[in-house]
C-alpha cells in the first residue's frame, strides 16, 4: 500500500506533466496532435482517486481503534454539554418561530381590521341608502365610495390562504366573503331586502371577524401580550357597536323612527360600548391618554344627540321635514360619528405598531439567543473534534488537497478539450479541413496549383445606392439573412465558400479537394439555385419597408493558385487570371442572371442538362472582348456533395 508521501509524489507528478504538455499547446497556430486524454487519461484519474479515497479512510480507522477508550471518556461530558446546548437551542428556536407566528397573526388582525371598518362603514350608508325615500342620489355616490373602500380591504385580505371566518358551520374565505357581500349588495340595489334584514348581516359577520381575530395566537408562556390583545380586540368591538348606531340612528333620522323602542335599543348599545371603552382604556395606557384628549368623547356625543333625538318636538318637527332633509340630517349624524370611529381606528394602528414592535423585539431577542446557542454548540462540537481527533488532522487536511488537486486536474482536463474542440471547430470553419490539418500537424501549409476550378461571384445590384438610403445595421442585417442563406445552400454541393468582401460573395470549385471535370457543373447548379432562392427572398424587417434586392452571378473556370495567407488570422486564398476574370464576369453580368464565360460554357455544355444562350462579344476590363453567354436552366439536380470524395454529375 501507498503511504501519503506517495501519493503526494504521484499528484504533484502529474500536475507537472500535465502543465508542462498543456503549455506547449497552440505555439502561433501550431498544435500538437495528441489527445489531452494522453497527458492525463481517465484511467489513472480515477486510479489516483481511488489510492486517496482508501489511504484517508484507513487512517483514519486505524488510529480511532486504537484510541478508542480515550475519545469515549473525553466524548461522555462532550455529550453532555451537546445535549444542554441542544436543548436550550430548541426552546430559543420555538420562541423563535412562535413569534414569528404571532407577528404574522398580528399582521393578518390589522387587515381583518380594517376590513371590518370598511363594513361597518359600507353598512350605515346602505341603511341610509335603503332608509332614503325620494332622490337617493348623495346616499348612493356616499355607499359607492364606501364600497370601493371595502373593496381595497377585501383585496388586502386575499393575500391570507386561509378560512377567515364560519358562519352557520361553514368556513368562509376572503374570497367567498366578498361573493356573500356581493349579494348582499344587490339586495340592496334592487330593495328587497329590509334595513333590520340588512343590519342583521354585516353585523353577524362583523361579529365572525371579530370573533377569529388573535384566534390562533400562543404566547408560548408569555403573558406580557395578554393586556394589548385584550385592548386590541376590545376597541374593534367597540367600534363596531359605535358602527351599529350609526347605521341605526342614520335610519331613524330619515323615517323619524324616534320611539320608545328606539331608545331602548340606543341605551342598550351605548351601555355595550361604554362597558368596551372602560376595558381597553384599563388595559392600554396608550388608548387611555390619546382618548382623554379628545374635544368632546364619544359619550357625550352620544348623549347630546339621545336629549335631542327623542326629544317629543324633534320628532313633531322631522315630520314636517322633506324627505330630502331628513337624507341631509341622516348623513351629517354618519359624518360626525364616522369621525368618532375614524379616530379610534388610528389609535388601533398605533397600538398594533406598539404590539408588532413589542413582537419584534421578542422574536430579536429569540433569535440572538438562537445565535448564541447555536454558536455555542457549532464551538462545542468543533472543540470535541479537535480534541478527538486532533492527531489525524495533519492527515485529513493533506488527503483533502490530494484529492482536491485531482479533481481540479480532472475538471481542468475536460475545460481543456472543450476549448480544444471548440478551437478546431473555428478553424475548420475558417480553413479547409484537409488544410487545416496540414496546418496543425506541420505549422505551414505549401501553396497549390489546380489546373481546373470553377469560381462564383455574387453582389448586390445598385448596392451602393442601396446602403446610401439605409443605416449600417439594416445593411449587416440584409447581408446576415442573404449570405446565411447562401451559406446553407453551398453545403449541398461540392463547393468551398472562399469568403465574402463587403456584398460580394466568393464560392469555387475544384479547390481544395480536385473533384475532376464536375467543378463547373456544381458551380452552375449553384448558381442556379441561388437564383431561384432570390425570387422568394424579402429584406428584413428592420427595414420596414420593401426593397428590391437583386444580386448577379460571375462563373469562370480556369487554372489557379491556392494557399492560406497571413499568421493572426490565417485565410485560404485563390489567386490567378481565373479569379479575375470570374470577378469580370460578375461585374460584367446584370441584376438577376447568371454570366458565363465561354470557357465555362464549353466545360458544361457537352453534359447536356444545362440550357444558356449567347449573350455576345462583351468588352471586359482587362481582358479586352470576350464571348459570354447567360445561364437559363439545368434539367436535373447536381449530385449532393460527399466530403473527401469526387462527386459525378
Amino acid at each position: 500500500m501507498r503511504n501519503v508521501s506517495e501519493i503526494g509524489d504521484i499528484a504533484h507528478e502529474s500536475t507537472n506533466t500535465f502543465i508542462m504538455k498543456s503549455n506547449s499547446v497552440y505555439p502561433e497556430l501550431h498544435v500538437e496532435t495528441k489527445s489531452i486524454s494522453s497527458f492525463v487519461s481517465c484511467d489513472s484519474t480515477r486510479n489516483l482517486q481511488k489510492i486517496v479515497h482508501r489511504e484517508v479512510h484507513d487512517s483514519s480507522l486505524r488510529r480511532l481503534s486504537k484510541h478508542w477508550k480515550m475519545v469515549l471518556i473525553m466524548l461522555i461530558p462532550v455529550l453532555s454539554l451537546l445535549a444542554l446546548v441542544t436543548n436550550n437551542l430548541l426552546k430559543a428556536a420555538e420562541v423563535k418561530k412562535t413569534s414569528g407566528l404571532v407577528i404574522t397573526e398580528v399582521n393578518i388582525a390589522q387587515k381583518v381590521a380594517g376590513l371590518i371598518q370598511m363594513l361597518q362603514r359600507e353598512r350605515g350608508i346602505s341603511a341610509t341608502y335603503l332608509s332614503a325615500m325620494g332622490n337617493k342620489t348623495e346616499a348612493w355616490i356616499t355607499m359607492l365610495e364606501s364600497r370601493q373602500h371595502t373593496d381595497l380591504a377585501f383585496t388586502d385580505l386575499f393575500v391570507v390562504n386561509r378560512h377567515l371566518v364560519d358562519i352557520n358551520g361553514k368556513p368562509y374565505t376572503a374570497a367567498m366573503l366578498k361573493e356573500i357581500v356581493l349579494l348582499a349588495r344587490e339586495r340592496i340595489e334592487n330593495g328587497s331586502v329590509l334595513v333590520e334584514d340588512h343590519l342583521t348581516f354585516y353585523t353577524d359577520l362583523n361579529n365572525g371577524l371579530m370573533n377569529v381575530m388573535f384566534k390562533d395566537v400562543s404566547l408560548y408562556g408569555d403573558q406580557s401580550y395578554f393586556a394589548d390583545i385584550i385592548a386590541f380586540s376590545s376597541l374593534i368591538r367597540w367600534t363596531d357597536i359605535i358602527g351599529l348606531l350609526r347605521a341605526r340612528i342614520a335610519f331613524q333620522y330619515t323615517t323619524c323612527g324616534f320611539d320608545t323602542i328606539t331608545l331602548q335599543s340606543y341605551m342598550l348599545l351605548t351601555g355595550q360600548a361604554q362597558a368596551y371603552k372602560i376595558t381597553f382604556t384599563s388595559y392600554s395606557d396608550l388608548m387611555m391618554n390619546e382618548f382623554s384628549k379628545q374635544k368632546q368623547s364619544t359619550e357625550e356625543y352620544l348623549y347630546e344627540v339621545r336629549n335631542t333625538a327623542w326629544d317629543g318636538s324633534f320628532r313633531n318637527s322631522c315630520l314636517t321635514l322633506s324627505k330630502e332633509e331628513r337624507l341631509s340630517l341622516g348623513l351629517n349624524w354618519f359624518k360626525n360619528i364616522t369621525k368618532f370611529i375614524d379616530f379610534a381606528f388610528e389609535i388601533k394602528e398605533k397600538q398594533s405598531r406598539i404590539l408588532t414592535n413589542r413582537m419584534l423585539y421578542t422574536r430579536a431577542q429569540a433569535e440572538h439567543e438562537f445565535n448564541l446557542y447555536l454558536s455555542v454548540q457549532i464551538v462545542t462540537t468543533v472543540l470535541s473534534f479537535i480534541l478527538t481527533s486532533w492527531y489525524i488532522v495533519c492527515i485529513d487536511k493533506l488527503t483533502f488537497k490530494i484529492a482536491k488537486h485531482t479533481i481540479t486536474i480532472k475538471s481542468k482536463t475536460q475545460e481543456l478539450m472543450v476549448e480544444k474542440r471548440l478551437t478546431e471547430k473555428l478553424l475548420f470553419q475558417m480553413l479547409p479541413k484537409k488544410i487545416a490539418t496540414t496546418l496543425k500537424e506541420r505549422g505551414e501549409v505549401c501553396a497549390e496549383y489546380f489546373s481546373e476550378v470553377s469560381v462564383l461571384f455574387s453582389d448586390i445590384v445598385n448596392f451602393t445606392e442601396l446602403g446610401s438610403r439605409s443605416s449600417p445595421l439594416q445593411i449587416i442585417d440584409l447581408l446576415n439573412d442573404l449570405y446565411g442563406l447562401f451559406d446553407d445552400y453551398i453545403e449541398k454541393y461540392d463547393v468551398y465558400k472562399v469568403e465574402t468582401i463587403g456584398d460580394a460573395y466568393m464560392v469555387a470549385s475544384g479547390v481544395p479537394v480536385q473533384n475532376g471535370n464536375a467543378h463547373a457543373s456544381q458551380i452552375c447548379h449553384l448558381a442556379l439555385d441561388l437564383q431561384q432562392l432570390m425570387s422568394d427572398f424579402r429584406v428584413p424587417c428592420s427595414f420596414q419597408r420593401e426593397e428590391d434586392v437583386q444580386i448577379r452571378i460571375g462563373i469562370h473556370s480556369g487554372p489557379c493558385v491556392a494557399g492560406v495567407v497571413g499568421r493572426k488570422m490565417p485565410r485560404y486564398c485563390l489567386f490567378g487570371d481565373t479569379v479575375n476574370t470570374a470577378s469580370r464576369m460578375e461585374s460584367t453580368g446584370q441584376g438577376g442572371r447568371i454570366h458565363l464565360s465561354s470557357v465555362t460554357y464549353d466545360i458544361i455544355q457537352p453534359l447536356g442538362v444545362f440550357r444558356a444562350v449567347l449573350r455576345g462579344v462583351v468588352q471586359v476590363k482587362g481582358k479586352g472582348q470576350m464571348t459570354t453567354y447567360w445561364l437559363l436552366s439545368s434539367s436535373q439536380k447536381a449530385t449532393v456533395r460527399i466530403d473527401d470524395s469526387v462527386p459525378v454529375t
